[in-house]
């Protein structure tokens, strides 16, 4: 047996010979498609490091990991697809045009390559911000089409912050809500005898007049009425016929009493505080008005019986009389972008630059043969689209910018989460060519393909559902420019810790030429404070890392999130080498989170421009009001992010392979895509 086993190994080992000679004998020609498979695999495990680090949002993490694929094999197009990505959300934008333009340039007819580009090219255009006065009809909300949510004689409407449409209806004595998309979402009766007519919304606030009753409503976003203001007479606080209604940036509320052809104020809890006006012709009267808004801390009334606008200053004081040419009825009023919109009933829209004191009446209806009938009322959501009222079509009419009929919606998965797999989260955000984020999208404007299947059954709203939270960095100089306010940093800190709820959350990061870590994320006041009382001050100044990092400390927080730099206000050369002012507003705006500033002297430019630049805002540490104020505005920004979440099709034997993405979105005529993937858990 022995012997038989030597004779077959020796015969084994001469076959082994023989295939190495035929392998040199064989063409050369296949050998480099064996090298390149053996390139790809070991490209492709870089890769998966990548992802992985990706889906964390540890995105300079990925950068690395996906440079390493492209040196081992530089044709793979996915790993420099997610290589610009990586740059992009990391906050290094030239960098990941660049990855960008080289796919362009080796690739054709990729659509979604393309949106990116030209949304980040068009960014850097001066005066990208600005929107146009031409527009296109793009959408009508039609009442005998929305069933149990039709508005018959409607006479006014308002836009909430989720561009939600509030519309009342006279004849019926009903507030009608349809969202963005034309669906109806909820309405409210006010009662048989009620005949609603203004309305305003401001933050979750609506005030609501009802004309028959001589009464104001005051109430939430979900129709729970929080007062009642007024009843009939012509004494103070009383009214003979509200109409329309506006609040001031105060949350006071301004409402014009027709029947007395006066305007009364209010505070926000509804107290009386003033009225002006008196009936007649001249200076300061007013005719039968009937609309009102505010614009620049000054009060523009339709002074409809007049054929003018009156101008107020919110004390009540007369200014002036605008008398336009061509108007004949103004009857609705509303103010936005740089001025005016006045909806006269017998002749149309007019946009009123008030700036430049133009007056323009737009074609709204080019190369269609309609127009209005009764234009009611008109007004700006907060993108810019412009919603029309018409009283006897019983309809809205939505007209988009005429840059958004030819622009597309930039759309980005900034991760992908599978903890729960086979449930997935696609963490997304949504902007327009302007860069500004795309509220109030709802399941139906989304599309998600999966391996060339679309998905059913998305939800969009988790973020939405959830209880509202905050987290903070709390961002502190230890520089020994800032020892000097050492005792007086717990002091600032204080407007902030208490006011912290259990579910909210601070981390402290300090900083001088390094930045560490002094406190983890926290609810904590007292273990805050100890951290901050701690004495660590030394040389350098470097916020720019400090910064970056506690933006970066942030991203997987799923609350509202904002960096706050406590600091002397000035920076040095140092302070911004490692991480660039540029570096780090666009890693804030890219992840909407704010970065504000408290400073013991006046803030240095470039900490004035990150601030700006990314939402936040800059306070002096003497200035108690607004250290007060702070906590609040944090903790009720709005989310821009959206979290889309499915059930994957995916079989379990399937894990580690590669799964194709897709997400589309259209909304209003727009139309934006992004796709990506994830390797299914193993």
């Amino acid at each position: 047996m022995k012997k038989r086993v030597a004779r077959m190994s020796s015969g084994g080992t001469s076959v082994v010979f023989a295939l190495l000679f035929l392998l040199t004998l064989f063409s050369f020609e296949a050998y480099p498609q064996f090298d390149r498979l053996s390139q790809f695999e070991r490209a492709k495990s870089s890769f998966k490091k990548g992802i992985h680090y990706f889906n964390r949002m540890h995105y300079l993490a990925a950068v690395e990991f996906f440079r390493k694929a492209l040196i081992v094999y530089p044709d793979y197009y996915t790993a420099r697809e997610y290589l610009a990505r990586s740059y992009k959300l990391a906050g290094f934008v030239d960098e990941a045009l660049k990855e960008w333009q080289a796919l362009s340039e080796s690739t054709a007819d990729n659509i979604a390559l393309q949106y990116k580009i030209d949304a980040l090219r068009f960014r850097k255009i001066p005066g990208a911000h600005t929107l146009s006065s031409e527009f296109v009809l793009s959408d009508e909300f039609i009442s005998e089409k929305l069933g149990r949510y039709r508005f018959p004689k409607p006479v006014d409407m308002a836009a909430d912050g989720e561009k939600n449409i509030y519309i009342t209806s006279f004849s019926t004595g009903k507030l009608v809500k349809i969202d963005a998309n034309g669906e109806g979402v909820s309405l409210y009766s006010a009662g048989i005898q009620s005949k609603l007519f203004g309305i305003d919304v401001y933050k979750k606030k609506i005030a609501v007049s009802d004309f028959h009753n001589d009464t104001v409503y005051l109430m939430n976003l979900n129709f729970e009425k929080v007062k009642s203001i007024g009843k009939t007479g012509n004494g103070e606080g009383r009214f003979h016929g509200p109409e329309g209604v506006s609040f001031d940036r105060s949350g006071n509320i301004f409402v014009v009493d027709s029947g007395n052809n006066r305007v009364q104020k209010f505070d926000p809890g509804g107290r009386f505080i003033l009225a002006f006006g008196e009936y007649g012709d001249y200076e300061g009267q007013l005719k039968n008005p009937t609309d009102l808004t505010l614009y620049r801390q000054r009060v523009y009334v339709t002074d409809t019986g007049n054929r003018r606008l009156s101008c107020f200053d919110d004390s009540g004081n007369f200014i002036r009389n605008l008398s336009i040419d061509g108007l004949e009825k103004p009857r609705g009023i509303s103010s936005g972008r740089k001025g005016l919109l006045i909806s006269d009933e017998a002749k149309g829209l007019l946009f009123y630059d008030v700036e430049n004191e133009r007056a323009i009446w737009p074609e709204m209806w080019k190369g269609a043969d309609r127009n209005f009938s009764r234009l009611i009322a008109s007004i700006y959501d907060r993108d810019g689209f412009l919603y029309c009222l018409d009283y006897n079509y019983e309809r809205v009419f939505v007209f988009s910018p005429i840059e958004a009929q030819y622009s597309n919606l930039d759309v980005e998965i900034t991760s992908v989460d599978l903890k729960k797999y086979p449930v997935v989260a696609l963490y997304a955000h949504v902007r327009n060519k302007r860069g500004n984020p795309v509220y109030g999208l709802k399941s139906r404007n989304f599309t998600v393909v999966e391996d060339g299947a679309t998905i059913s059954g998305i939800y969009v709203d988790y973020l939405k559902d959830k209880a509202v939270s905050a987290s903070m960095v709390l961002c502190v100089d230890r520089s020994t420019d800032n020892r000097p306010n050492h005792n007086d940093i717990p002091w600032v800190a204080e407007f902030i810790l208490k006011k912290m709820r259990k579910n909210d959350s601070i981390q402290l990061m300090n900083f001088n030429s390094d930045s560490w870590i002094g406190s983890n994320f926290d609810w904590s006041r007292r273990r805050t404070l100890h951290a901050l009382k701690k004495r660590d001050y030394g040389s350098g100044k470097n916020i720019g890392l400090a910064l970056y990092n506690s933006i970066n400390n942030l991203l997987p927080k799923i609350n509202r999130r904002a960096v706050i730099l406590v600091s002397d206000g000035e920076v040095t050369d140092e302070s911004f080498q490692r991480y660039t002012v540029d570096n780090v507003i666009e890693f804030a705006r890219s992840h909407h989170i704010a970065v504000h500033c408290i400073t013991f002297k006046r803030a240095s430019s470039p900490l004035r421009r990150i601030a700006e630049e990314t939402g936040g805002f800059i306070l002096r540490a003497n200035d108690i009001d607004e250290l007060r104020s702070l906590y609040d505005r944090i903790r009720n920004i709005e989310e821009y992010r959206y979290v889309i979440v499915y059930y994957s099709f995916k079989m379990s034997d399937v894990k580690g392979w590669w799964s194709d993405l897709k997400l589309e979105v259209n909304y209003k005529g727009q139309r934006g895509i992004e796709w990506g993937g994830y390797f299914v858990p193993e």
